[in-house]
């Protein structure tokens, strides 16, 4: 009888971690994560972009990893900081030296992504981090989990060369700021990777230990948000940055399983709802910038990721409406016939002419989730067809 309760609970646990290892601890905020499984499993109309991707992943498996100490010492005088100029920030023409420097909208200084500042070598790792977790998600070669898995020890864990969890010297303005608050805007980045980690997580590359040592790591820098005078300031910002702020911590708190700590950034993105967006649903604190169609879209994206934390934490921003009746559908509304381009966009927009982005796929892809009876309901064909044919977005999102 023994030997019999032996086997019995052998099979039982052996279910038990095929199921853990089937679906991510938490919910992904970024990412539809049961689409991506209908699109992989039906492996239809793929081939492209997932010979690309593989293509992609192998050259970065060769790479060596990218570390946040191999740039110039940040003005905080340790080698760990994040250091970055802004890419808005210039020399000044008319000083010998440069200094101080200036901004320009509408136009990225090359220097802001040159090796002496961290913000190439950190946007790289990131996406490296994604490409090989979604290599790894289509062909559970275990070479693309080992090689994310390091490139995440070294740029988050390694003693030797972490990051520090703080932007304390992220989007700097020479002569003038050591740092400014806008460069927390740079970590928007970490919330869609932190979703591809939580993919990696059913792999055997990246351990337990490796997971619980990297949400570790995300609540300092949650914390960071929340307590840090620049986080605070962010906080209050009355555009983009500011739906960006909640939705950084919501995400990160969501990692870490912190539920309750998500929710206050959900009550915030309410008042923010009512505070950008217009009766219309127009978000004119966007229009002021030179790609004034690309930021609305980004504004959308950041109240997006933000209705998917409060989905997760129970709470619906999808349906939310002010006092004075200002939604996110909306919003949503008032930009679709910009974006299908059935109306021609009458703000200020250097980008005009130029594919409008992964972003709008995203947001009307999740949008057609939320309102399955709206105009949006289907992704709008025009939205596809900027899509590249060897893009990753058809690994994410299944084809109309």
């Amino acid at each position: 009888m023994k030997p019999i309760l032996t086997f019995c609970t052998a099979l039982l646990c052996l279910f038990a971690v095929k199921t853990i290892a089937q679906t991510p601890e938490t919910p992904l905020v970024s990412i539809d994560f049961e689409a991506m499984k209908k699109v992989r499993d039906a492996g239809k109309d793929i081939d492209l972009p997932r010979k690309k991707l593989i293509e992609k992943a192998d050259k970065i498996w060769k790479e060596k990893p990218l570390r946040v100490v191999d740039g110039d010492m940040p003005p905080s005088g340790n080698k760990h900081d994040f250091f970055a100029i802004g890419k808005l920030a210039f020399p000044n023409p008319k000083t010998p030296n440069g200094m101080p420097y200036i901004r320009k909208d509408g136009v990225t200084n090359p220097e802001a992504d040159g090796d002496r500042y961290d913000l190439s070598r950190y946007n790289t790792t990131l996406s490296r981090v994604n490409e090989l977790s979604l290599a790894w998600f289509y062909t559970k070669d275990e070479k693309y989990a080992k090689k994310a898995a390091e490139l995440l020890r070294v740029w988050f864990l390694d003693p030797e060369t972490r990051m520090n969890p703080n932007l304390n010297n992220a989007s700097a303005l020479p002569g003038v700021h050591d740092g400014m608050p806008i460069g927390i805007i740079f970590s928007v980045a970490l919330i869609r990777m932190v979703d591809h980690v939580k993919i990696l997580a059913l792999s055997k590359s990246w351990t337990p230990e490796d997971n619980k040592a990297l949400k570790k790591w995300f609540a300092e820098y949650r914390d960071w948000l929340l307590e840090s005078d620049m986080g605070k300031i962010e906080a209050k910002a009355g555009n983009n940055h500011g739906s960006w702020y909640a939705a950084q911590v919501a995400a990160f708190s969501i990692y870490n399983g912190e539920f309750e700590k998500a929710k206050p950034m959900i009550e915030l993105a309410k008042k923010q709802i009512a505070q950008q967006i217009e009766p219309d649903g127009s978000m004119p604190r966007e229009y002021k910038r030179e790609r004034s169609l690309h930021y609305s879209i980004y504004g959308l994206q950041a109240f997006s990721y933000l209705a998917r934390c409060a989905e997760i934490v129970g709470g619906d921003l999808w349906n939310f409406k002010s006092t004075d009746e200002k939604s996110l559908n909306l919003a949503f509304s008032f930009l679709y016939p910009y974006v299908t381009y059935q109306k021609e966009w009458p703000w200020k927009n250097i980008a005009k002419g130029q594919p409008l982005g992964r972003g709008v796929l995203e947001v009307y892809q999740w949008a057609a989730k939320a309102w399955p009876d709206s105009e949006f309901a289907r992704v709008n064909p025009s939205i596809w067809k900027e899509v590249p044919a060897q893009s990753t977005d058809y690994l994410y999102w299944p084809r109309p």
